[in-house]
């Protein structure tokens, strides 16, 4: 039975070996039983196979198994015979007879598991180290089949744990683990199976056959949530593999074991005994798969983890953070794992030789130990020896040789680490004079070089062999990437590659590589190029950062990365990539780890907004600590992540969170930071500052730090030793990081405030010291320094501080500038410094500056002390001070305060202490300072003054007679002292003292020393003879009062002293206000600076942490979204689309600034600089006082563009609705802003809107809805399309601007002058930024109406203003547009516009049937007068109206028909009640609450007879709504209007006329209709002229309204009473506001000839002549084979077919962007003219679509949507580009969007609309905003109920023209409108076969046609018009919409099949390319 059953298995295999060489496998194995002859052992094993082929029992099956075994031991060959015999084909018979087998008897049982282990052993041994052997089986048997033969097995409880047993050691080639399972399952507990476990351990190895253990895994899976005992056991082997070997953990990672591991792990408790202590077994699966997670993880696991990671309740699962925490630590990137003898072949195709220009080698491995013996880790061969090979040594070095020179040489300096990537780079020139031809390089440096000859060329071709096959190798090593480049790059540029690192695998073609690195990476190619090297050695890498391109793509010969390389691709079923792809083969046991480290998953899931939002849910100092970690793991080596942090301003984002959380920061957190920031801790001489936007936004935000705790704070300002003293790199610190950030300004700000307390104050003083000690421009920082010093030096508050001060002012603030001065002091002593600062300020000045009237002895002490340090370092320092009057000052100023402190001081000025020598008495001192000495004889006489009651300030009795004592023993002991005297000025000061001798007992003593003193003087010869006798008479017993001197000349001089004195005092004085002055103002300002850097931190935080979607990773922190409409606006100014409202954060401008304790207001300060100006000039001391830079808008530059430059401001109100908002309207030099919450004050400062005058707007809404500043709003110069004037409350100061992202402006300036100015700069922007783009009627009437109309009037008839009107009016006539878009003009033309509420667009009310089941369009009754206003449909109201207008007549007041309006504000807000914003716009109108539900807008037929019939009613006419959006119909918010009193039901949803069978769509599209239909088309020019024409004051017409309606009635600037302005404007939103009159005469008829719906001149169309469209006979010729991608059309109407992967420009076709050619998959490129110009890596583009020529939009495999900007830049392809005006295409990214969770598929994006649509294959569509660049809505197709691969969303459109939105999958064809209402779904599986799946789609595209067509292409050549419609809804059920077809276009039935890949409708003309590259026309003929 076997045989007949093998012999077609034989006929196969005879086939197989066809095919296999065929393919170009290697078949030596198939081939060998037949080449040799036949061996004894080769017979008995054939003998043995076929009577195993033959046996049945189980018993006889065991012996020949044994039999087989045996002889396969015995003979290595037969490993091959037994794959010849069918032998692996004989293994799977026996599983297969063996499963269906009764199992009835325990001996049963037994031989059946003898027998399959015994099978299993067999099929182990053929498959241990025979790859011939491994590769039959995996192509010919396949390990699904095996699966499928143990799946009986694995599922009996008798046979599981032995099979998984044999699976185990079958994977392991290991039979001493095949009782595993039967015996640990047996264990108690896990102690039990730790000690069972050991006996086992040692038969743990590698992991040989990886897919049979994936069989054996996917059963142990399924064991996790039913077997106990087994998922122990389970939980034992995966902790032994994953801590075995790193090739056993890249096994388990391939095998998916992640997935249920942690499904396990998170949806079980586990037997947690508590909170905190968990099972032993969960505590084991943790460990688990923490190890797994640190190869990586998929995006779904990591989201997964994500998502549990916060609970319900927002509060932090600590195990999961410990995941995600130590998933972010591993950075491993996708690689390639090789244990033991295994290796990569990558063949060279043609190259036959090395280039001839030299070559480098690069490659990046891991080696988790070193090898026992030389192991190959690289090889050229182009025959059988290799050419180059690089080995490594058993201790670690390379060794390389080459055919030159075949003695390998040990490259002792070349050591390899272990257990880390390092990158190894070998670098031959072919010939060299300078260096050795050979340059190795480890990790970016040489380390050895040889002189070799270059070797020669070969004959043959090559191929690059990574690894080595020797059998009995045992390294296990990691490669990332491995790099054959056909240029010897220099030195520098391998410093370059090694930046890149080991996660990058591209092609090094991307123009700005350097963004591939990483922060560390940066700093340390920056300290390379500021280090020694000089210009010419850096000058390439300079090149590589500029340029970005390192090497041409051709120079790329090799390149091996994990991408690239599959073990075996025949495994999967699903792919469709060859061998051949791959050109890669892989021996041994080879592993391709294609996870990603966990920041680059949680960079696609959602980037760092994620790892912040989980630093904001933190509530403890552990999970702070752990939530920092992982934010910093995940931007430590992201250059994604880092990228898009600094993009959202992340950092500043993390530090207004941390300082919310301030006291949970412990020691742990702030290492990690500094960490992150470049410190390290371990090391701090390798401490450096790696990223300087961070350590801005985070280290220097000291107001964080000094809310955390004291050892934090401390700590926090040390760091600055850390960097600046510490570190080796302290000079580029200093220079290159640190030097622009304004540390030290920031800290004296700091020491100002009472952030810090005052156990901290020293810390933060000894961190300004540091800081002042770097090498860092002394302007920068000793100068501000000194400055505080000197503004702040005065004596100790005895007043409490100002309340002002709370917050910001300290009691102890002179202590601590005291400190600080004291610190500047120390620093005084060191020379060095003392030459800085002598260099920075003028010391001598700056001491004299101190020297203040209310000085403080221990300010004097400090005086002293820097006059001695002077002294010492600078020998004309005494003879400055004496020029400067400085020594009389101090005698003036010193001797009041002296005390004990202050004297020794001085005495220590005096003398000159000998080196070494302590001070004391009997130590010889010679005098230092002899100036001193008066200044101490003055202090005395204050004493002796003090003692006598004539002082009340000066020293104390005791101070004096230390003074005393002191002079004396001078006197006696110091020679050089009595000399002093010489001088008559200072024995005056003696004899001075003498004259005030104290008398009294209690001075006594002090009587006697001064005359003891004054006797040793005069006892010398020291003193002039005149003097000697006035101190001889002055110390009498009886002395007399002293006469007069006289020496006349020293009278003299002593006026004279005075004079100078009393000017230096006065200059002093004014120079100290200038310092005061200037240190105020500064200080207001960095007051201001904060205030505003808070607001701004607050609104970064909210828009990180409060922007979601129920797409987020945690929804449920999400709030349920509100929609309201969007401003954004579509064809003819519709505004259909909805936004999420997104909360405005809190505003936060309304603190009271902190202000200085009795400081004057900034405006003071500045007073008094102005007036001390002068003097203080002409002294000479301005060089503390610097200039404070006047720059009035630096609030709102932080809003600008990169690089743009504020060229005008004005104050203006945006107008929305009903509301407006203050805020500046700032024209830049390539934007426009709008910022709201600030205003300009008189003085042109920038203030907060709040603060403004109150009467500075007058505008409804402004004074009271003051919110919080948003983000600018801002918009290239370049798209502005143009601009008008507008009156807005009848005041003609408004100016609307309209843009081409399809928004927007209206905003009221504050006088016509100022609009009139803006009008100018518009007018000129436009003209300069005309573009030769095609342009739509509608957007050309707009440009004219800018460059012409600024003032918005005109009497000229030949102004472009009516030239515009009158092509308007021409085209509509013509059937050019459509009486919607005519009606839009005429709106816009006359001044209305949607963003006024008085002044919203008027539409007519068009039908008179509410009532119908059906509406009849065809008949004139379903229709209202258009030549009568709504006041006068019927007679009783045009009686009424008449009677009205006679009696006002009569009295003499202007007469009206009509007291309301046909628009209003209120009309409005009233229709749109139930949409926001104008449902809170109605209820501000309403003071503040919801009208009457009777009066509210609830019913259309209602309203309707209100308006026309009712005597008491109104006359409103209709909105654009009403026509266009069904949604202001339905109460979406679900608002709660009340309950209406005549119905008693409650108000909701509007009622809907019968027709409209309870659909507001359907409602919508029959009023299109009605509009578009041909009675309105007829009567619509008599309605035109009641509203804008020639009746439009018509008294015949009865069509004349209320005079305050009609523009110039009312001029609200006359008006000086605020109420009675505001009961003006109330008026106004009341009674509405006429158009402005367009028309003099009657208004033309409309041609209605023909078929209504084309345009005049044609005659066919789509639509209505479906069934005529015919196909050209030829097709197009395309200039590529394969399938046509897209379809393009230029202006000419010339279609232009593209293959995939490439698009053309959609206005230059010789432009666009390519992606997915050639080697570069994954590379998104832009062309020109055929030519690369620029190239981004790392993007791996899918699909791809230009919104508009600005604009590009692509979808990636990693599952992100991108916005790309197109900008043109000069050419950089040659020289002679540079003199043309050629310019080339430059894409740079505008936004990232993620919402997605699998590849995107498809994308389409409309400009007309502001939208992009993107598919993905995770069964789902995503609409987004293209202006805010964020996620809108989803569509699903996937509903889990049909398979993934059939809801993978692979097809989207998007009509232009109604927004309408096309999704196709396998199974499902949606529409949706705009807004995502679901319209209708075709069911694709039950229509179409799997053959003829729809491959394209397409929109017909018209302006307005009443039949919507969708194109459908299928696989089979065929192409579906489709409609849509609600025809069939049955009788009184809601409106049930469903595609109809409408005909089907069908190929030649002669043509071969081809699948229709693209359509395009151009006008009435269909384009259809197919797979085969055909393109044909499909046209109506004519």
């Amino acid at each position: 039975m076997l045989r007949s059953l093998l012999t077609p298995l034989r006929n196969i295999r005879e086939l197989t070996r066809e095919t296999a060489q065929a393919r170009g496998i290697h078949t030596e194995y198939i081939h060998e039983a037949q080449v040799l002859p036949m061996s004894p052992r080769t017979g008995q094993m054939k003998d043995a196979m076929e009577q195993l082929k033959a046996a049945e029992l189980a018993a006889d099956r065991i012996t020949i198994l044994r039999r087989m075994c045996e002889l396969m031991n015995q003979n290595q060959h037969l490993l091959g015979v037994f794959c010849e015999l069918d032998g692996f084909l004989a293994f799977m018979h026996i599983l297969s007879t063996l499963s269906s087998a009764e199992l009835s008897s325990s001996c049963q049982v037994q031989d059946i598991l003898e027998c399959l282990q015994l099978a299993f052993m067999v099929a182990s041994k053929a498959l241990d180290g025979h790859e011939d052997n491994i590769d039959f089986f995996e192509e010919f048997v396949g390990y699904d089949v095996l699966s499928d033969a143990c799946s009986v097995f694995l599922v009996h409880p008798a046979t599981s744990e032995k099979m998984l047993g044999c699976l185990l050691s079958l994977s392991f080639h290991n039979f001493g683990l095949v009782d595993i399972f039967s015996t640990l399952v047996l264990c108690q507990d896990l102690a039990d199976l730790d000690v069972r476990f050991l006996e086992y351990a040692p038969s743990f190895g590698t992991i040989h056959l990886p897919h049979v253990f994936r069989v054996a895994w996917d059963f142990m899976a399924r064991s996790l949530a039913t077997n106990g005992p087994m998922r122990l056991v389970i939980y034992k082997i995966l902790e032994h593999l994953t801590q075995s070997s790193h090739y056993n953990l890249a096994v388990l990672d391939e095998a998916n074991v992640v997935p249920p591991l942690f499904s396990h792990f998170a949806s079980s408790s586990m037997g947690i005994s508590g909170a905190d202590s968990p099972s032993p077994e969960r505590r084991l699966l943790s460990k688990i798969l923490k190890r797994l997670f640190e190869i990586g993880a998929s995006t779904q696991d990591v989201r997964k983890l994500l998502q549990c990671a916060v609970k319900e309740n927002g509060a932090l699962d600590g195990e999961m953070i410990e995941f995600l925490r130590t998933g972010m630590k591993c950075h491993w990137p996708p690689h390639i794992s090789l244990q033991g003898s295994s290796a990569i072949t990558k063949r060279m195709g043609d190259t036959k030789t090395l280039p001839a220009t030299g070559f480098t080698l690069s490659m990046w491995a891991w080696f988790e130990a070193m090898p026992l013996e030389m192991h190959s880790l690289l090889s050229i061969s182009f025959w059988i020896d290799p050419t180059v090979q690089l080995s490594i040594t058993a201790n670690g070095t390379l060794s390389l040789k080459t055919k030159v020179r075949q003695e390998a040489a040990i490259l002792s300096k070349s050591k390899i680490p272990t257990a880390r990537w390092t990158h190894i780079a070998v670098v031959h020139y072919p010939s060299r004079s300078s260096y050795q031809t050979i340059r190795i390089f480890i990790d970016g440096y040489l380390t050895d070089s040889l002189d070799w000859p270059y070797p020669t060329p070969e004959i043959v071709g090559g191929q690059l062999i990574l690894g080595d096959t020797t059998r009995g190798r045992a390294l296990s090593w990691c490669l990332a990437s491995c790099y054959m480049l056909s240029t010897p790059l220099d030195d520098n540029l391998i410093k370059f590659m090694h930046g890149l690192g080991p996660q990058y695998h591209d092609n090094f073609q991307d123009y700005n590589l350097a963004r591939f690195f990483t922060y560390e990476v940066s700093t340390s190619l920056n300290m390379h190029l500021l280090g020694t090297a000089s210009s010419r050695d850096t000058s390439s890498l300079k090149r590589a950062i500029q340029e970005g391109t390192l090497v041409s793509e051709n120079c790329v010969v090799l390149k091996v990365v994990s991408e690239d390389t599959k073990v075996s691709p025949w495994l999967d079923p699903s792919s469709s990539v060859s061998q051949s792809d791959f050109d890669a083969s892989c021996r041994g046991n080879v592993c391709v780890v294609s996870r990603q480290p966990f920041d680059v998953t949680l960079w696609k899931i959602g980037g760092v907004r994620l790892a912040l939002h989980l630093v904001h849910q933190a509530q403890t100092q552990h999970e702070l600590s752990r939530t920092i970690s992982i934010l910093c793991d995940s931007l430590r080596n992201s250059w994604q992540n880092s990228e898009e942090m600094e993009k959202i301003a992340g950092y500043d984002a993390l530090a207004n969170i941390l300082r919310s959380k301030g006291s949970l920061v412990n020691m742990t957190s702030f290492e990690t930071l500094f960490e992150f920031l470049g410190l390290s801790f371990r090391s701090p001489d390798a401490s450096t500052v790696m990223n300087t936007i961070a350590y801005r936004a985070i280290a220097l935000d000291f107001e964080l730090w000094s809310s955390t705790s004291l050892t934090i704070q401390q700590a926090h300002l040390e760091h600055f030793s850390f960097l600046l003293r510490a570190s080796r790199h302290r000079r580029f610190n200093a220079k290159a990081c640190l030097s622009k950030l304004g540390i030290v300004r920031k800290l004296v700000f700091a020491l100002h405030s009472t952030w810090y307390p005052a156990e901290t104050v020293p810390h933060l003083i000894n961190a300004i010291v540091v800081v002042m000690q770097g090498r860092f421009p002394p302007n920068d920082v000793i100068k501000p320094v000194i400055s505080y010093i000197s503004a702040h030096i005065v004596t100790e508050p005895s007043d409490p501080p100002s309340p002002r001060s709370s917050g910001f002012l300290s009691v102890n603030r002179h202590e601590r500038v005291r400190q600080l001065l004291d610190a500047v002091i120390s620093l005084l002593r060191i020379p060095s410094m003392y030459a800085r600062v002598s260099e920075s300020v003028p010391l001598t000045r700056v001491v004299l500056l101190w020297v203040s009237e209310d000085l403080s002895p221990s300010v004097a002490c400090q005086v002293l002390s820097v006059i001695g340090i002077g002294l010492i370092f600078s020998p004309s320092f005494g003879k400055k001070l004496e020029l400067l009057s400085g020594w009389n000052l101090l005698r003036k100023r010193l001797p009041p305060v002296w005390n004990e402190e202050l004297h020794r001081a001085a005495v220590e000025l005096l003398l000159r202490p000998v080196a070494g020598a302590s001070p004391s008495k009997n130590t010889p001192q010679s005098i230092r300072c002899p100036q001193i000495l008066p200044v101490i004889l003055v202090a005395l006489r204050y004493g002796l003054l003090v003692c006598c009651g004539k002082h009340n300030r000066g020293p104390s009795r005791r101070v004096t007679e230390l003074i005393l004592d002191d002079l004396i023993d001078l006197h006696k002991t110091e020679p050089s002292f009595s000399p002093l005297f010489k001088s008559q000025s200072t024995t005056e000061v003696l004899i001075d003292c003498l004259s005030v001798l104290p008398a009294g007992s209690e001075n006594a003593k002090i009587s006697a020393q001064l005359t003891q003193l004054a006797l040793l003087v005069a006892s010398g010869n020291r003193v002039s003879h005149n003097q000697k006798q006035q101190i001889l008479e002055l110390t009498k017993p009886e002395r007399k009062a002293p006469g007069p001197s006289p020496n006349s000349l020293s009278s003299t001089l002593a006026v004279i002293r005075e004079e100078s004195l009393r000017k230096a005092i006065n200059y002093l004085d004014q120079w100290k206000n200038v310092i005061i002055a200037s240190e105020k103002e500064r200080y207001q300002k960095m007051v201001v600076d904060l205030q505003e850097r808070r607001r701004r931190l607050g609104a970064i935080s909210a828009g990180i942490l409060k922007a979601g979607s129920e797409r987020d990773v945690w929804p449920h922190l999400v709030p349920e979204r509100t929609w309201r409409l969007d401003e954004t606006e579509g064809p003819y100014r519709v505004r259909i689309k909805l936004e999420p409202v997104v909360e405005a954060p809190l505003e936060s401008r309304q603190r009271q600034s902190p202000t200085m304790a009795g400081d004057l207001e900034v405006s003071s300060a500045v007073q008094s600089e102005t007036t001390a100006d002068s003097a203080a000039d002409d002294y000479g001391s301005q060089a503390l006082a610097e200039d404070i830079a006047e720059d009035k808008h630096r609030r709102v530059r932080h809003e600008l563009e990169p690089g743009d430059v504020v060229e005008a401001v004005n104050t203006v109100s945006r107008v929305s609705g009903v509301d407006s908002w203050p805020g500046l309207l700032i024209f830049g030099k390539s934007h426009l802003y709008m910022l709201e919450g600030l205003v300009e004050d008189e003085s042109g400062e920038v203030i907060n809107a709040a603060d403004a005058p109150k009467d500075m707007f007058f505008v409804s809404g402004s004074g009271s809805r003051l919110r919080s500043s948003r983000p600018a709003l801002r918009w290239k110069l370049a798209h502005i399309v143009g601009f008008s004037s507008r009156s807005f409350l009848f005041r003609d100061i408004a100016l609307e601007v309209l843009f081409k992202d399809s928004r927007a402006l209206l905003v009221v300036f504050l006088s016509a002058s100022q609009r009139h100015d803006a009008s100018q700069r518009l007018q000129s922007v436009i003209l300069y930024h005309t573009s030769q783009e095609r342009h739509s009627a509608f957007s050309l009437i707009l440009r004219d109406m800018s460059i012409a109309l600024p003032g918005g009037k005109t009497s000229n008839p030949n102004t472009p203003h009516e030239k515009a009107l009158a092509t308007a009016q021409q085209q509509w006539q013509n059937r050019i547009i459509s009486n919607y878009a005519y009606i839009s003009i005429l709106n816009q033309l006359s001044g209305r516009t949607p963003n006024d509420a008085t002044q919203y667009p008027i539409f007519p009310w068009v039908l008179q049937d509410y009532t119908s089941e059906t509406l009849d369009l065809s008949s004139p009754d379903s229709f209202r007068d258009l030549t009568k206003p709504m006041g006068a449909l019927t007679e009783a109201r045009r009686e009424v109206a008449e009677n009205r207008y006679h009696n006002l007549e009569s009295v003499g007041e202007k007469p009206f028909h009509y007291g309301t309006h046909f628009s209003s504000s209120m009309i409005v807000c009233h229709f749109l009640i139930r949409l926001a914003p104008f449902t809170s716009m109605f209820k501000t109108l309403q003071g503040g609450d919801w009208d009457l539900p009777d009066r509210l807008f609830s019913d259309i037929a209602r309203t309707y007879r209100s308006a026309s019939q009712d005597v008491r009613g109104d006359v409103r006419e209709l909105i654009p709504e009403f026509f266009s959006c069904p949604e202001f119909l339905e109460n979406l918010s679900r608002l709660d209007f009340g309950v209406s009193h005549s119905t008693g039901e409650q108000v909701d949803d509007v009622k809907l006329p019968p027709w409209a069978k309870d659909d507001p769509l359907l409602f919508v599209t029959l009023h299109r209709h009605a509009l578009e239909s041909h009675y309105v088309s007829e009567n619509l020019p008599a309605w035109i002229d009641l509203i804008w024409g020639c009746k439009q004051r018509d008294v015949e017409s009865l069509n004349v309204f209320h005079p305050l309606s009609y523009e110039g009635a009312i001029d609200l600037d006359k008006i000086s009473d605020s109420v009675e302005r505001e009961a003006t404007i109330g008026i106004i939103h009341n009674f509405g506001q006429t158009p402005r009159k367009l028309f003099n005469s009657p208004h033309p008829p409309r041609n209605l000839s023909g078929t209504l719906s084309l345009l005049a001149k044609v005659k066919k169309g789509v639509c209505e002549d479906a069934l005529t469209l015919e196909k050209d006979a030829h097709p197009l010729k395309v200039g590529f084979g394969g399938p046509v991608a897209h379809i393009t059309i230029d202006s000419s109407g010339k279609a232009y077919p593209t293959s995939h992967g490439e698009l053309p420009h959609p206005s230059r076709n010789d432009d666009g962007v390519r992606w997915d050619h050639g080697r570069n998959n994954g590379v998104l490129q832009a062309f020109s003219r055929g030519t690369i110009v620029q190239t981004i890596e790392s993007v791996h583009p899918t699909c791809a679509t230009f919104a508009d020529p600005d604009t590009l939009v692509t979808g990636s495999t990693d599952s992100i949507v991108r916005i790309w900007h197109v900008s043109y830049g000069p050419s950089s392809v040659s020289s002679s580009f540079k003199h043309r005006k050629r310019r080339e295409p430059v894409l740079s990214l505008a936004h990232l969007l993620r919402g997605h969770s699998g590849p995107v598929s498809c994308v389409q994006a409309s400009r007309t609309w502001s939208v992009a649509i993107s598919g993905s294959s995770d069964g789902s569509a995503v609409l987004w905003d293209l202006n805010r660049g964020t996620y809108v809505r989803s569509i699903w197709h996937a509903d889990g109920s049909i398979p993934s691969e059939d809801a993978s969303v692979r097809l989207v459109a998007i009509n232009e023209s109604t927004g309408y939105i096309a999704t196709c999958s396998a199974c499902f064809l949606w529409l949706h409108t705009i807004a995502a209402r679901p319209i209708a779904k075709l069911d694709l599986l039950s229509i179409c076969d799997p053959t003829s799946r729809v491959s394209s789609i397409a929109f017909h595209e018209r302006e307005y046609s009443k039949l919507g067509i969708l194109a459908v292409g299928d696989g089979q050549g065929s192409v579906t018009l489709y409609t849509w419609n609600a025809d069939g809804t049955p009788e009184g059920t809601k409106a049930q919409w469903e595609f109809v077809k409408i005909r089907c276009l069908l190929p030649e039935l002669d043509s071969p099949v081809a699948a229709v890949t693209a359509l395009k409708f151009s006008g009435e003309i269909l384009w259809v390319g197919d797979a085969s590259g055909n393109v044909f026309r499909w046209g109506t003929p004519d």
